[in-house]
């Protein structure tokens, strides 16, 4: 029998877990952890946590999305642009909030690579640390963003079948990532070349410079995998179809210091490990 993952996705934190029986790679998963505090990104993890749920076969997905005003920008358009631009066999939006109503200033594309600078120089969000923790960097990085008065909204990549063979997938020297989703935040700024104000992606566990949301999906995606895309407000931490809408920015804003605390622990003690026996790698730093 096909296992249906996104309706197990949907109701994940709103069912009666049991435990999930581990395999010898696979630790079983702690069904008191809920998703809204620690919405692992990592396809390992998150698939304990989905063996581990339960759900009643007549649930109903919900629809999270709201109706696009297009009031300040044209996100319709480059929503459509941009799944026309991935291909539409391989890629849907699937959740949208309206995100058209900027809060904030429009920056630059100067000013918008200033501000990712700052950010990526924060030395207590774990960029490094790629297997997991998206979720908490995005939302710190958001906050940042909001209080220096810039707007900005999120945006979610998921694969469309979670225990499907297809994983977005990242790597740096330290690590190699398989996710089931990747999160970071976006920011509508002017771009120096087309004069009009297009999205841009600020994720410094990427890239050195703010991306086009597609150049930030080709970056992690093997262009065969079928994957959905949500843009969502700031206040969203996890996927919608796994917890559910958040109800405030605030609320998550405990969790993500927690998880970027501890994940900076364990990226130093890979990195010291990493320079033990790389010793070549230290000098030429």
């Amino acid at each position: 029998m096909k296992i249906d993952a996104g309706a197990i996705l949907n109701n994940l934190s709103k069912t009666n877990p049991r435990p999930a029986t581990a395999k010898k790679d696979e630790a079983a998963a702690v069904p008191s952890e809920s998703f809204a505090r620690r919405p692992h990104a990592d396809f390992e993890t998150n698939k304990a946590k989905l063996l581990a749920a339960t759900r009643l076969p007549e649930a109903i997905k919900t629809d999270y999305s709201e109706p696009v005003s297009n009031q300040d920008v044209d996100q319709s358009g480059w929503q459509e642009k941009l799944i026309a631009n991935l291909g539409p066999q391989f890629a849907r939006m699937q959740y949208t909030h309206d995100c058209s109503k900027l809060q904030g200033m429009v920056p630059t594309q100067s000013q918008l690579q200033a501000e990712f600078d700052k950010l990526g120089s924060r030395e207590d969000i774990p960029f490094e640390y790629i297997i997991d923790g998206c979720y908490a960097r995005a939302h710190l990085m958001s906050e940042e963003m909001t209080r220096d008065g810039i707007n900005n909204c999120k945006i979610f990549c998921m694969v469309e079948d979670p225990y499907g063979k297809g994983k977005l997938t990242a790597e740096n020297k330290y690590m190699q990532a398989k996710w089931w989703y990747h999160v970071a935040p976006v920011v509508f700024a002017v771009d120096e070349t087309s004069k009009q104000v297009e999205p841009f992606v600020m994720d410094p566990s990427m890239a050195k410079t703010p991306l086009k949301p597609e150049e930030w999906i080709h970056a992690m995606w093997d262009e065969n995998t079928k994957i959905k895309v949500d843009l969502v407000k700031d206040l969203q931490y996890g996927p919608l179809e796994a917890d559910g809408p958040n109800a405030t920015f605030q609320e998550s804003i405990p969790p993500a210091h927690e998880t970027c605390e501890e994940y900076s622990k364990e990226l130093a003690q890979i990195k010291e490990d990493y320079n033990a026996s790389h010793p070549g790698d230290r000098k030429a730093a």
